[in-house]
């Protein structure tokens, strides 16, 4: 079955169907701790993978542009959100036979690579994406001796409506390549960024 969160109720009434469960939830607000339990509770046991994906973009660049405002606001849906969510729905993973959780951020997260010279200036979203990357690992200290598993996932460079300017790969084939990705995954090794198109480790 398929939980997917979304804000808009009209989406929500567009996807339910008999395997699809939406969950009409802010994960910028408290409440969609509550939301997302009760919409699992109502349906299953147990859930085999979280993919945490909620997330915007200010490209507000550099300093005179960005407001506090904005890395409030983006850390609220990247990190925090990420982590509502996963609290929310690990009563239903500890019943999963091999759960996981992923959480899709950036390679504008690495803070080695803006080290490197890749900053581009955008503080909000280099920022929250940085810190769900610290989130990531948090989790998957705590939860990988009870066989859950957190990642992070670099999805590619997106073709969306966000896109930066090398933007080089369709959504659905990101999600394909997730797919095949999660299939064969090692459990065993240590939490890394995953580039999932490049098929490589970002240095965190």
């Amino acid at each position: 079955m398929l939980f997917p969160l979304v804000r808009d109720s009209k989406v929500e009434a567009e996807l339910a169907g008999d395997r699809c469960h939406p969950i009409c939830a802010d994960v910028g607000l408290a409440s969609a701790e509550s939301a997302i339990a009760s919409v699992l509770e109502a349906h299953t046991s147990s859930l085999d993978l979280l993919i945490n994906n909620a997330g915007n973009v200010r490209k507000l660049r550099w300093l005179p542009e960005t407001a506090a405002e904005d890395l409030e606001e983006l850390f609220r849906v990247h990190c925090v959100g990420a982590f509502r969510c996963t609290r929310a729905a690990l009563p239903f993973l500890r019943k999963a036979p091999k759960p996981a959780v992923v959480n899709i951020t950036s390679r504008f997260g690495s803070t080695a690579r803006a080290a490197g010279g890749e900053f581009r200036g955008i503080y909000s979203y280099s920022i929250a994406k940085s810190a769900q990357n610290m989130l990531t690992v948090c989790l998957d200290q705590e939860l990988r001796k009870e066989g859950i598993r957190v990642f992070a996932v670099h999805p590619g460079r997106l073709r969306t409506s966000v896109a930066a300017v090398d933007a080089d790969t369709e959504p659905r084939a990101a999600a394909e390549k997730l797919a095949e990705w999660l299939d064969s995954a090692d459990r065993d090794a240590g939490c890394s960024l995953y580039d999932l198109m490049a098929g490589e480790i970002i240095p965190w």
